[in-house]
């Protein structure tokens, strides 16, 4: 009797016996349900950090626009090529610089603004890409009035945008666009007016002020 009862407790033949199908077919129930609730979480959460930085990246854009224009009276441009050897007018269609690219300096090519009066050089985030609209009233070597701005990260289903004639932030949806970057047609052209409202354009659907 003692013999038996050695042999019931005894760890070893415990070890020996191993899970039950029941017991696996929990477990693995189990890991399928937590997995089905935190995959769409986790994707969510990776897109609305994509859009943040779109919409820092525009923030940060539109100061260093408004720097620029307190040094020299007048917006810039984009651009992420080697620093010009002279600074042209305001172009009449948009610009798109996409990221990541860090600041230009005189000797170092990389992302600034520029106008007929000077440039300054701003940040862009890894897969944002940003487009410019500046704004010429009159023609000829003038540097730029007004500017639009449109940001949206590639992989991300947002665009954000700011305008001179306003003090908001804008956001528009770009539903089903994740892996689409920023393209031209998505950027309006800027006048002496408030151009965002409650446009919608390209991929960016209805921006409105945040």
């Amino acid at each position: 009797m003692f013999t038996q009862l050695a042999k019931l407790l005894s760890p070893s033949i415990k070890r020996k016996e191993g899970f039950t199908l029941i017991e696996l077919l929990i477990v693995v129930a189990i890991i399928a349900i937590l997995a089905a609730i935190a995959i769409p979480q986790f994707s969510a959460y990776r897109i609305r950090g994509f859009n943040a930085a779109a919409n820092s990246d525009s923030r940060n854009l539109a100061t260093t626009q408004e720097a620029l224009f307190a040094d020299t009276q007048a917006y810039g441009q984009n651009n992420v090529l080697a620093l010009p050897a002279t600074t042209p007018a305001c172009a009449a269609g948009p610009t798109i610089s996409a990221g990541p690219q860090n600041p230009a300096t005189a000797a170092v090519a990389g992302a600034y603004l520029f106008n007929g009066r000077g440039t300054a050089g701003f940040s862009i985030s890894n897969q944002v890409v940003i487009g410019v609209s500046g704004f010429d009233p009159g023609g000829g070597a003038i540097p730029c009035t007004a500017y639009v701005i449109v940001a949206k990260h590639t992989a991300a289903n947002a665009c954000y945008g700011r305008d001179s004639d306003s003090t908001s932030s804008y956001r528009a949806t770009a539903p089903n666009q994740e892996g689409i970057a920023l393209l031209v047609g998505s950027v309006p052209a800027s006048t002496n007016a408030d151009n965002l409202g409650t446009l919608t354009v390209g991929v960016c659907q209805t921006f409105a002020a945040q």
